[in-house]
């Protein structure tokens, strides 16, 4: 290849680069961080806002927005609700952190990313459009120190055991008898 051709390729290769970060810009350029609402609260769970040093009540309606903690002591438990429909079961001895949670709700995508720190958590993920789906426009993930479990529309619990380091993910079945997807708890 001559020097012009490898320059005009090296061009094209820029360009189109460009492009794709124009166009993955203009759909992140979409989504908008929203919060999560506090439906339930049993027992002893506690909140932590980004940036803040001191832990306090969880209180139901409360809202946790990206980089805010959660966490169940024993006998505790909470469920919140997501901005894109979603609903997440805090189990008790669990400890969270609320890492991402844009959404588009117009376009009904999302890119929502829990940190799972300790304990057990069960996401009831709600569903989007197959083609959003297919687009990969519709994410949601929970972390922990050594994996991550992403799911699209399904319902499923992650444990992780800081101790051992070790991390569970269980998909739960469809419920046979036609009641909500979603009800129960963990």
């Amino acid at each position: 290849m001559s020097n012009p051709d490898r320059g005009r390729g090296v061009v094209a290769a820029v360009v189109g680069a460009l492009l794709f970060l124009a166009v993955a810009g203009s759909a992140e350029a979409q989504l908008r961080a929203g919060s999560a609402e506090l439906k339930a609260v049993t027992g002893k769970v506690e909140v932590q806002e980004k940036g803040q040093p001191q832990w306090a009540p969880a209180v139901v309606g409360a809202k946790l927005a990206e980089g805010d903690q959660i966490r169940a002591y024993a006998g505790g438990s909470a469920i919140l609700g997501l901005p894109d429909g979603s609903t997440l079961f805090v189990a008790e001895n669990s400890r969270v952190a609320v890492s991402k949670l844009e959404v588009d709700q117009q376009n009904q995508s999302r890119n929502v990313l829990v940190h799972l720190v300790v304990g057990k958590v069960r996401a009831v993920v709600a569903k989007s459009s197959i083609s959003l789906v297919r687009a990969r426009q519709s994410n949601f993930a929970i972390t922990t120190p050594t994996a991550v479990a992403a799911a699209r529309g399904t319902d499923f619990e992650v444990t992780f055991n800081d101790i051992q380091q070790v991390m569970r993910v269980a998909v739960l079945p469809e419920p046979r008898d036609g009641s909500k997807r979603g009800a129960g708890s963990l």
